[in-house]
C-alpha cells in the first residue's frame, strides 16, 4: 500500500506541475508583456507567471526525485530525501494556493504527501509504527473529504437535479467541438441538443448524482475501516474514471492522489487504531 501510494502521489504531482508549467507557456505565446485573466487566478501578469513556473519546477523536481529514491535507493538515506521530496511538494503547493484556490486536488495531494512524510519520519526518527500513524493519519482526512464532499453534493438542490452534471456535459462537449484538446469529444454538439431534450437523459444524469453523492459517502465511511479493502476501491475506480471524462487533463491529478490517499488509508484505517 505505500509503495502504491507513494507512486500515486509521484504521479499527481509531475502531472500537475506539467500541466501548470504548460499553462503559463501558453499564456506567454498569447501575449508575453501585458496583463491577462485566468480563471482562478484573476490578472496576472509576467513577474507572476514567472514565480509559478518556479514554484512548478520545484514540485517537478520533488515528485521525480520521490520515484528515484522510492525505486532505487532503500534505508536511511532514501528515507530522508523522500521526507525532503513530500516536503517541497508540500511548500510548492502551498505557494500555488495563494494565487490559484482550486481546493480539492492540492489539498488532496498535500495530504498525500503529509502521510507519506509522516511515515518515512516515523520510520527515520522514532522507530515507531509507521504503517500505524501514517494510515489513521490519512484515513482521518480521507474521510473528511469524501463525507464533506458526499453531504455537500446532498445538500445542494441543483446538484441533485442533475443539473449540475448536465451542464459539466455540455460545457466539456462544447470545449471539445470547439478544439480545446482538454476535454473529450463523445458526441456532436446536435446530439447534444437532441440529449437535452430527451426527459430520460435528464433522468439519467439525475440518478447519476444521487449515486455519486451516495459513493461518495460511502467511500468516506469506508475508508475509516467500516468497509473492505476490496469494496472500497471497487466503489472509487470506477467513480473517480467517469469524473476523468469531464476533462482527463484537469482532473487526472486529484483522481491519482484521491486514490493513492485511499491506498494509505485502507493501510492502517482509523477505527482499526482505536478499536
Amino acid at each position: 500500500m505505500i509503495i502504491i501510494a507513494t507512486l500515486c502521489l509521484a504521479l499527481a504531482g509531475l502531472w500537475r506541475a506539467v500541466s501548470v508549467i504548460a499553462d503559463v507557456r501558453r499564456i506567454r505565446r498569447v501575449d508575453a508583456h501585458q496583463r491577462m485573466y485566468r480563471p482562478g487566478l484573476g490578472w496576472t501578469t509576467p513577474p507572476e507567471l514567472e514565480s509559478r513556473r518556479r514554484a512548478a519546477q520545484v514540485g517537478l523536481g520533488a515528485a521525480i526525485g520521490l520515484v528515484l529514491f522510492t525505486i532505487i535507493s532503500t534505508g536511511t538515506v532514501a528515507a530522508a530525501a523522500v521526507i525532503l521530496c513530500c516536503g517541497g511538494i508540500i511548500a510548492w503547493l502551498s505557494y500555488e494556493r495563494t494565487l490559484h484556490r482550486a481546493r480539492y486536488t492540492s489539498v488532496c495531494i498535500s495530504i498525500l504527501a503529509s502521510a507519506l512524510l509522516l511515515y518515512q519520519a516515523a520510520r527515520l526518527l522514532t522507530h515507531s509504527p509507521a504503517a500505524y500513524l501514517a494510515g489513521t493519519f490519512a484515513s482521518f482526512f480521507a474521510s473528511q473529504l469524501y463525507l464533506v464532499a458526499g453531504l455537500r453534493k446532498l445538500q445542494s438542490v441543483q446538484f441533485m437535479s442533475g443539473r449540475v452534471i448536465v451542464d459539466n456535459l455540455a460545457y466539456g462537449l462544447y470545449q471539445a467541438a470547439g478544439g480545446n484538446r482538454e476535454f473529450i469529444r463523445f458526441a456532436s454538439p446536435r446530439q447534444l441538443a437532441y440529449l437535452l431534450s430527451s426527459k430520460k437523459f435528464l433522468s439519467a444524469c439525475q440518478l447519476a448524482a444521487l449515486l455519486t453523492a451516495a459513493v461518495e459517502l460511502t467511500i468516506g465511511l469506508g475508508v475509516l475501516g467500516l468497509l473492505p479493502v476490496l469494496l472500497v476501491f471497487g466503489l472509487a475506480i470506477p467513480s473517480h474514471l467517469a469524473f476523468i471524462i469531464v476533462s482527463p487533463y484537469r482532473v487526472v491529478p486529484f483522481t491519482v492522489a484521491a486514490l493513492g490517499l485511499i491506498a494509505m488509508a485502507m493501510s492502517h484505517p482509523l477505527l482499526a487504531a482505536i478499536l
